[in-house]
Formats: C-alpha cells, structure tokens, sequence
C-alpha cells in the first residue's frame, strides 16, 4: 500500500522555508483523537485566560522560605519544571497568543495524514511546530516506551506540542499541551510522529484540562494503552484550578487517545502534584473495562500554612499512590506510602510495578535535610495496592554530578530510574528488580561541587540490586556500566525491564567514549543472569553533547531526567524497544532502536 506523503515532514532548505510560511498561514491539526477527523472549532475560551491560572502556583511557592523554594524548585521533576518556568512567564505567552491569533483570524486548521518516519527517528524533527518559533518548540526527549505484539508507543515530553497548542489552535478546547507520542504497527520497525496528545474533549464544566509531561506509557494488550502525565483543570468559571496527574487512554493500539481522566486532583492552592509513574496489567476477562492501573506521584502540600494537613504551619511532600480497577474509570483515594513535613528533608521519583498474583511495589527515594545523603525505600502491597507494608531501604546512594547537576550544567533529576518485575515462568519468577544512578563510587575533589557533603564531584554510576524474596532483602548493588571503574566518568537516567525471556535490558546515558567527559551515547546494557554481570552495548552512531537552555518555555537546566525501554508485555516478541532524547542534531529529538 503506498504511504502518503505527510506534509509535516519537510526536508532541505527550500523545504524548510516553506514550512516557516505555512506555520504562519495555517494552524495545526489535532492529532488527539482520529486522524484526519473534520478541523475543529476555535477555542471556547481565550488561552491568555488559560496561562494566567498559573498564577496560583507562584502563590504557593511564594510561601516558602527561599532556601526551600530552591531545594523544591531544583527536585520537582522535568514536568514539574516546566509547569514553573511556564507560570513565570505566563503573561508574555498570554500576549504572544494573542498577537497569534490576531494573524490567524479565520484561517481555520487542517488535517494532515501521517507516515512512518525513518528507522530509528521516534519523533518529526521536521515537524512544522519545531519552526514555528524559531524561539520555541525544539524540545522532544525523556522518553517511555509501552509495547504490545504488533503496536508500541513512546512518549516524551514535547515542547513542540506547547507551541502547536498554545500558538497554532491544535487544541479545540485552547487547553495547553507538553506531551507527545509516535506509534507503531509493526513491532517497533518503525514508527509515526502523532503530533501533540491533547486531553480534548475537555469534560462539562471545565474550560481548560492542560497535560504538562513527564509521560509515562503502559499496554494491557495490542488494543489496550495508556499514556499517564501531568495535568492542570480550570473549571469552567476559570477560577477554580486543580492540580492533578492524567491518564488518556487508547483502544487502537495507540494510534488516537481519547477519554482522557484525572486518577487524582487536588486544589494547586494548596497542592502541587509532581513525578507520577504508572503500571498497568490486564484485568481477568482482558477487557479494558477490568484493566487495573497502578499510580503514584508526589504531592507538594502547601495545605498546613492554612491549618490543614498532617503539617500544620508548614509545608510538606509525600509520596501517594492511587489506583483503578475498571481501565482508569474510577480512582481509589490517596494511600500515603512516605511523607516528610518542612521540606528539611524530601520524598520524590517514586516508581510502581504490578507484581505477581495481586503485589504491587512502590519505590521511592528519600532525601536528607541537606541531600548530600539519600536512600532508596520500597513497600510492597499483598491486597492488589488496599495496603502496604512496611518501607524496607534498599540502600544507600549520593547524587551524581553535584548532587543535582552535571557536568555541563545540566540538571541531573530523580536518581531512581527503573523498578521491575520477573514475572516469566523461569527460574527467576518473582524476582524483584530496581536501577538507580549513583554518585558514591568515583569522585575527585571539585571546589564548586557539593556531592556527600564535600566539595566534590561524583561521577555517575548505572547502579543494580535484585530481591528474591518479594522486597524483604535486597542484593548488594552492582554496576551496570562495565566501562573502567578508575575513570572519571558519568553514567546517568538508566531504565530498566525484564523480557519474555527472564532477562534484564537497562539504557542509559553514558560519556565513556570522551576522556573530557562532556560528550555522552546512549548505551543498552543486558544480563542473562539475574542482573550479576552485564554486557554493554553502544545504541548511537553519534556522541553528542549536551544541549539545553535552548527553548523559552523549557526550563533552562533541563536536558530530560529519564529513559525509556520495554519488552512486549504480551510476550509474543523477543528483545526491547529502547528510546532516548538525541542532541546530535544541535536539538533534542527522540531517538530509539529495537534489539
């Protein structure tokens, strides 16, 4: 069947100058729903109204200490950030959609057939939002993967889909969008940019329902996925706004996403919810309707500095965990799995993972007062997530870089990166698995770094540890990286899954080939053996360095705080897709390779 030429993808100079005109004229469609559906209506309401919501999260983090507003500002995950750096400049975005519209009065959207992009591309990076603005929209990275037989997805954070929504009427409802995805029909062969993943239609009474990244993606079957992500509502009035984590689901494989729905929302004047992961497993008859989807985040409270909440007079962050029995329908309430009052200390980057029979583990990592130390605990739940018990600390670690930044100045985000699950039928079912990077075991001093408490450096480590008794106990941690152990040298944002197989695939970021330690591959590291020893293999063609600062409405130290890899969860098909955010371009672009 001859595939159609999509008129997002533009390629050469002439190419590109067409595109800068075309992005004037026209405005572009939206990918969230059926492709090539009839255009859709303009906003009902103003996107100028939309960006000044925001303004209740300045409230809240204007009323911490300056100390804590920084230590809340250099934790809160990529999405989170995004959220900041956004409000702060919310009434020049207000302005630039106007001017926007005011050129685009009456030219209406159009639809745009799409095709599969080259192997190994995971997004357009021709795409006309990238050049709208020549200012904004060239950030696509910090990547998820879900694959099921025939079809897989990868999300990522897209501030092309920002623009698309903010700027170009990609949205019928005006709600604002940072998340975009490409899919698969053939196993990860290739894939298809599907543009920005709006929540339209929005539900009754709400004016706006804005999605702002960190995505993570999870399948039950070949039909059946989800797309979990941050999430601010404005309710019709446009006064009241809630913070919240979505989750939009799709029935086609991932080829559209619909039914978009909050797991959790809690008022952004008193709360800020950050860092979600999502599992998702297949209810007993395998219709979508009995799927059973796992979630936790944090929550930023800010509900004690008005006599509310576990902390009065203060502020304070939790780890909580809320699931759905009927494919994401309904939610449970909030179960709390860790909590920390004054910010002194901190919980964030919590991972969840269905286990075998009804156990699900909840990972997280806990912060000292000054987060020169930290730790990572689990929990496990018996009950299919009713309760939990007890945190066990699986070990010890130290930020890498300075404790928050690498080399190149770049922020280095949540050290935990990967929680799995043996659930095959070999002799290691029921194993329990988590990743981390760790800066405790290569350093040198540094008079500008604060890693351990001292002014030192510390070079990242992709970090192991397996339970063979369902979290009780926990082996001594392994690296994954097998590059010389004496080298000043970062590994970084290393994902981690367990194939139809029983064995480990682990991607991460890794600067071994540049002695100066700047240039950084994306590498994919495998073991056979339970995770004891690994094998490492080199995924780019081209070492890039790092690239941020770049976009206007990104925040200015992000280059992604994650990686994505998964097996088929359907088991049909052998090895892992794995994907990455590629800087080899001089912009982020998504990446992936299937092995």
């Amino acid at each position: 069947m001859t595939q159609v030429k999509k008129p997002r993808t533009i390629r050469g100079v002439a190419g590109l100058l067409i595109a800068l005109a075309i992005a004037v004229a026209l405005t572009l469609p939206a990918h969230s729903g059926t492709q090539g559906t009839p255009a859709p209506q303009p906003p009902k309401s103003s996107t100028d109204q939309n960006f000044q919501a925001l303004a209740r999260l300045d409230k809240n983090l204007d009323r911490l200490s300056p100390k804590a507003r920084e230590r809340v500002e250099r934790l809160l995950s990529a999405g989170g950030a995004h959220v900041v750096t956004v409000a702060s400049k919310r009434a020049e975005l207000a302005e630039a959609a106007r001017r926007v519209r005011a050129q685009q009065a009456g030219v209406g959207t159009r639809a745009v057939p799409a095709e599969p992009l080259p192997a190994g591309e995971g997004s357009d990076p021709f795409a006309l939002e990238d050049f709208a603005s020549r200012l904004s929209g060239h950030v696509q990275s910090e990547t998820t993967v879900a694959w099921c037989g025939p079809n897989a997805v990868i999300g990522f954070n897209d501030s092309g889909s920002f623009v698309a929504t903010s700027f170009l009427g990609a949205s019928p409802s005006g709600s604002l969008s940072f998340n975009g995805w490409s899919y698969s029909r053939d196993a990860g062969a290739s894939f298809t940019d599907g543009g920005p993943l709006t929540a339209d239609p929005v539900p009754p009474g709400v004016a706006f329902f804005n999605l702002f990244g960190d995505p993570v993606a999870g399948c039950t079957s070949r039909r059946h996925f989800y797309y979990s992500s941050l999430a601010e509502q404005v309710g019709g009035d446009l006064t009241t706004v809630t913070s919240g984590i979505a989750v939009s689901r799709s029935v086609n494989g991932g080829r559209s996403w619909n039914d978009t729905v909050l797991a959790v929302s809690k008022g952004i004047e008193q709360h800020f919810l950050d860092k979600e992961w999502m599992s998702v497993e297949p209810g007993p008859t395998g219709a979508r309707d009995d799927d059973v989807l796992h979630v936790t985040y944090t929550d930023f409270d800010f509900s004690g500095f008005e006599g509310a909440g576990p902390c009065p007079n203060d502020a304070r962050a939790a780890i909580e965990y809320v699931k759905s029995e009927d494919g994401g329908a309904t939610w449970t309430a909030p179960l709390v799995m860790d909590e920390v009052c004054g910010l002194d200390g901190f919980v964030q980057g919590s991972q969840v993972e269905h286990g075998l029979a009804d156990d699900v583990y909840v990972a997280w990592e806990r912060y000292s007062t000054d987060g020169a130390s930290r730790d990572i605990r689990i929990r496990r739940s018996t009950d299919l997530g009713a309760s939990f018990g007890p945190p066990t600390t699986v070990a010890p670690l130290a930020g890498v870089g300075d404790g928050f930044a690498l080399q190149g100045n770049f922020r280095s985000g949540p050290d935990l990166q990967g929680l799995a699950v043996d659930r095959t039928t070999g002799s290691r079912r029921g194993r329990v698995y988590l990743s981390w990077q760790d800066g405790s075991r290569r350093t040198q001093p540094d008079p500008l770094g604060f890693c351990q408490g001292e002014a030192r450096y510390c070079f990242g480590d992709a970090m192991f540890s397996r339970s063979a008794d369902a979290g009780a106990t926990w082996s001594t941690p392994v690296r994954i990286n097998n590059d010389d152990p004496a080298r000043g040298i970062d590994q970084f944002h290393n994902a981690l899954d367990v194939d139809r197989s029983g064995n480990l695939w682990s991607v991460f970021y890794d600067r071994r080939r540049d002695p100066r330690n700047f240039l950084i591959d994306a590498f994919l590291a495998r073991s056979t053996n339970g995770g004891r020893t690994w094998s490492n293999t080199r995924l780019t063609r081209q070492r890039f360095a790092p690239v941020h600062f770049t976009d206007l409405v990104v925040n200015p130290v992000y280059m992604s705080d994650y990686n994505g890899v998964a097996a088929d969860t359907t088991g049909s098909r052998a090895g892992v897709i794995a994907a990455w955010g590629d800087n080899s371009r001089g912009d982020p672009n998504v990446l992936y390779a299937r092995r």
